[in-house]
């Protein structure tokens, strides 16, 4: 059933295109469809030691495909790292499709066949198990979302995708062709890599074009403005679920095709090989440049293409850091990005939609006329900030632990930063956009963008009381590369440094809660109208006029000190090699002419340079 599923991706997007007229029946069409990588998730649930009813899935599919093409193999295989990204792919994308059968109206059948073919290339990614159908499939997914984002009709976005996204396939491309030089071989599982410079390089180009896939920066600056110039349920897809493949790629060639003992040969900083602490302290950077940039922002997608910037680099941390416990961390931090960032994304879309507003000084009070919106929005912030009672609290301990135990006293630090600044921009959204003072009068967004919205919280309810579970399913991916899993029960995650205990955190939460409303309860409060309460008792008469909205000039003092540091930063890089571009360009124009006479002199010239070469040697 395995290529059929592949079959059916491809007739499905023929058929919703065919059904651009009807686009609610193109809707069901494309959900149908994408429910088939999920059946096949649960049939491969076993490969990662869940026990499953068989009832569950409702088709066979088969573990491993090859076919002979020239001096190579095409491999298909599902493996433990391939079955967990899987599983953040597969249960995002069918509720994304839901809550765009009410979004999407213009030209819906494009947006679903660009959708189900972008699915499709990322199915064969993670299965993929040789770099030629790796490569291929990638190339599906990447030119997929292109056409996902000319659909946004903005020119800087597209051309900026444009441009890294080749960035990332020659990066890729040429990293591949340096493996497929040393070992002779496209397949993963036969690659037996030299610790030579050359091979080093070509392992770094591939990390390096993962990295523009992961938006690490400074290959980050096409991530901003397709981010925030897109459709909102392809963007929920994109940074909750797409953007981990680079993170998946990452991971597969740094520990599954090289090896720890590969990079250590160039040396160890505290046990960790120098290429892995670059990662790190590139991941750190990320996570605190990302979280400044956040802050600062007024535009609701902007903030949260910032924030999706800054939560990934802690990914690279971990996987920069390569411990079993630093692993467990990162692939920990993937799973809850790609839940709590898709129901940001989803939530913001539900805002736009029934006020057609994406500016945060534009938004307040949705709260009480959106509470359901709100609701989820308020749970993924608090996984988003890392609030002991959520899901991401756990990731980040582990990560902290990590760096901790390993002695990393730059990027500890810089985390623990960017951790405090995440609180910052998450108040800005909560209150800027579903509190303070009411603005728009509107109604509850559709059952649909609700249906998806809240199945989409549930993973972090669930991992919230189950840490350990997210746990059953990375063991297997550490035992796959010779670690040795962490430590846990369903409720316990036990490490060389302390021990989180979800039950007792939760209880603690509640006695807190209840000594809370004691103390609310004990002495009546005195109700102030909001003017009061946000001016400190002056009296309002004293100011002509003053916002009392959270992003009117809120963080202006923190601006005033990192804005004109992080508002250029590495585009303004960028700017300066497009510069040198132009200007190489330029000058190659001069000299290709298109005069014979100009030619018949530089054919002259290179001749007389070999005989002079030839008469010196």
């Amino acid at each position: 059933m395995l290529m059929e599923t592949f079959y059916a991706f491809i007739i499905g997007s023929l058929v919703v295109l065919a059904l651009n007229r009807f686009p609610r029946i193109a809707a069901v069409v494309a959900i149908a469809v994408s429910l088939l990588p999920l059946f096949a998730l649960i049939y491969w649930a076993p490969l990662v030691g869940l026990t499953l009813p068989s009832y569950l899935s409702l088709l066979r599919f088969e573990t491993e495909i090859s076919y002979a093409l020239g001096p190579g193999t095409i491999l298909l295989q599902i493996t433990p790292l391939g079955w967990f990204f899987l599983f953040l792919l597969a249960t995002t994308f069918p509720l994304v499709l839901l809550f765009a059968s009410s979004f999407v109206r213009d030209n819906a059948g494009g947006f679903y066949a660009s959708m189900l073919l972008t699915m499709l290339g990322s199915f064969g990614v993670l299965l993929a198990r040789d770099m030629l159908t790796f490569f291929i499939f990638w190339e599906i997914m990447s030119w997929s979302i292109l056409a996902l984002v000319l659909r946004g009709h903005d020119r800087r976005a597209i051309v900026s995708y444009l441009a890294f996204g080749s960035l990332s396939a020659m990066l890729l491309l040429f990293g591949f062709m340096i493996l497929y030089y040393k070992t002779g071989t496209f397949l993963f599982g036969e690659m037996a890599l030299e610790a030579t410079p050359l091979t080093l390089a070509g392992i770094s180009m591939i990390v390096a074009g993962f990295a523009v896939k992961g938006a690490l920066m400074p290959l980050h600056v096409w991530a901003p403005h397709v981010y925030s110039r897109s459709e909102e349920p392809f963007v929920a897809f994109l940074s909750g679920g797409l953007s981990k493949l680079g993170y998946f790629g990452m991971i597969l060639f740094m520990y599954g095709v090289a090896t720890v003992p590969f990079f250590a040969t160039w040396g160890t900083f505290r046990g960790v090989p120098y290429f892995g602490y670059a990662l790190a302290v590139i991941g750190a950077f990320t996570a605190f440049a990302g979280t400044v940039l956040a802050i600062m922002q007024d535009d609701l997608r902007k903030l949260l293409a910032y924030s999706s910037i800054g939560q990934l680099g802690y990914v690279a941390i971990g996987i920069g850091i390569g411990t079993p416990l630093a692993l467990t961390g990162a692939l920990f931090q993937a799973l809850n990005h790609t839940f709590f960032k898709a129901v940001l994304f989803l939530a913001a879309g539900a805002v736009y939609y029934r006020t057609g507003r994406w500016k945060i000084s534009e938004l307040g009070g949705l709260g009480y006329k959106m509470p359901f919106t709100f609701l989820a929005a308020l749970f993924a912030i608090f996984a988003l900030a890392s609030i002991p009672i959520t899901s991401g609290f756990a990731a980040k301990w582990l990560l902290y632990e990590a760096a901790i135990e390993q002695g990393f006293l730059f990027v500890t630090p810089i985390m623990l930063i960017a951790g405090v600044g995440a609180f910052l921009y998450a108040y800005k959204i909560l209150y800027g956009v579903f509190l303070g003072e009411p603005r728009h009068d509107v109604r509850e967004a559709p059952l649909s963008q609700l249906v998806a919205m809240w199945i989409l919280v549930l993973p972090l309810v669930v991992f919230l009381v189950f840490p350990g579970w997210v746990l059953d399913i990375t063991s297997p991916i550490l035992q796959e590369y010779g670690m040795q899993p962490v430590a846990h029960t369903p409720y316990v995650i036990t490490t060389n440094l302390a021990a989180y205990n979800t039950i007792a955190v939760i209880l603690a939460l509640i006695g807190t809660l209840f000594l809370a409303l004691i103390l609310y309860k004990w002495k009546p409060q005195k109700v102030v109208p909001h003017e009061d309460n946000y001016l400190a008792g002056e009296p309002p008469e004293n100011y002509e006029y003053i916002s009392m909205h959270a992003a009117s000039n809120y963080y202006e003092p923190f601006e005033d000190v990192f804005g004109g540091i992080f508002r250029k930063g590495a585009e303004r890089g960028w700017e300066i090699v497009l510069a040198g571009a132009e200007f190489l360009s330029n000058g190659a124009r001069r000299i290709y002419t298109g005069l014979t006479e100009d030619y018949s002199i530089y054919i002259l010239l290179f001749f007389l340079v070999l005989v002079g070469w030839w008469l010196l040697w």
